[in-house]
């Protein structure tokens, strides 16, 4: 759970910059891009992505939670908002909220910005399993010192927690400890132990990180690389390529293909529009693509 695990493909292997630009670019393009067909592309590409990388069970999970969510957001929308000409469905008076008047144009900016938010939590997904924390948090510091020290203990505590309280409630099940069952006093009382233990386990790691720094001679000097990242061809192809996607979205928003009008009546998509689209799809989706020749063709692996 929240814990990256290697693995051998493309996207893996990537320089952690390139992997920051990636999801720096559809972040961005999210953000400042409305359109409907925009928001499905970005959401189509870093799902492809997230394939390639091996991650489809963990980001399914994160869409499961995420539906829930975009429902939410959809009911209080149309619920609330009785903008648009294309009425659906005309209900009874509400207190507070009035005559209940459904209408299409709702219904879409409701399942557009829906569209968005899946696209945010989908790149999060991706910068969770498929770039490794502590070579991000290595990337400053050289510049951050002590900060990047905390940033970095923060991101590994809650993982380590999880894995300490999974590997303590099972050691407890196995003495006969049964956490379902009883009234909720009795759960508590049987749960307080656990956390009792997870404390100490957690103040006898920090003496043990402690104990290395000071081994290591942390602060007494520059600090020194036991593993340098290397820049590969892969990293060079695939950055612009990244970059060109991310002109094509700045193009399209100066055009204002970009943007979409849901009220007063859904707007027609126009050609340029789909043609932009289809361009940020395939810009975006080139390390998914790179990574299928890489995995397939030992010569072309050889030479990126």
């Amino acid at each position: 759970m929240l814990a990256f695990h290697e693995k051998f493909n493309l996207i893996h292997q990537l320089h952690p910059i390139t992997n920051l630009v990636f999801t720096g670019v559809v972040f961005l393009l999210a953000l400042i891009c409305s359109h409907p067909l925009y928001l499905l592309v970005l959401f189509m590409a870093t799902g492809t992505v997230i394939i390639a990388a091996g991650h489809r069970e963990e980001w399914l999970s994160y869409l499961k939670f995420s539906l829930i969510m975009i429902l939410m957001l959809m009911i209080v929308n149309v619920t609330f908002v009785h903008y648009g000409e294309t009425v659906l469905y005309t209900g009874p008076r509400l207190p507070v909220i009035g005559e209940l008047i459904i209408t299409l144009e709702a219904l879409a900016y409701a399942g557009g910005m829906g569209l968005r938010l899946l696209v945010i939590i989908s790149i999060f997904c991706l910068y969770t399993y498929a770039i490794h924390p502590d070579k991000v948090l290595k990337l400053f510091s050289h510049r951050g010192g002590k900060s990047v020290l905390v940033v970095t203990l923060a991101t590994r505590l809650f993982p380590l927690m999880v894995q300490d309280y999974i590997r303590i409630t099972e050691a407890q099940r196995c003495r006969g400890v049964k956490f379902g069952s009883g009234n909720w006093y009795e759960r508590i009382k049987k749960t307080l132990p656990v956390f009792k233990i997870l404390l100490v386990s957690s103040m006898d790691r920090s003496l043990q990180l402690a104990e290395s720094m000071h081994a290591r001679g942390y602060g007494s000097g520059r600090p020194s690389s036991y593993q340098i990242e290397l820049w590969r061809s892969r990293d060079f192809i695939i950055i612009p390529v990244l970059g060109l996607g991310l002109l094509s979205g700045l193009w399209s928003l100066m055009h204002g293909w970009s943007s979409y009008n849901y009220y007063p009546r859904l707007a027609d998509f126009q050609s340029e529009e789909i043609i932009m689209a289809a361009v940020i799809m395939l810009t975006l989706s080139f390390p998914a693509i790179l990574n299928w020749g890489w995995l397939k063709c030992r010569s072309l692996r050889s030479k990126i």
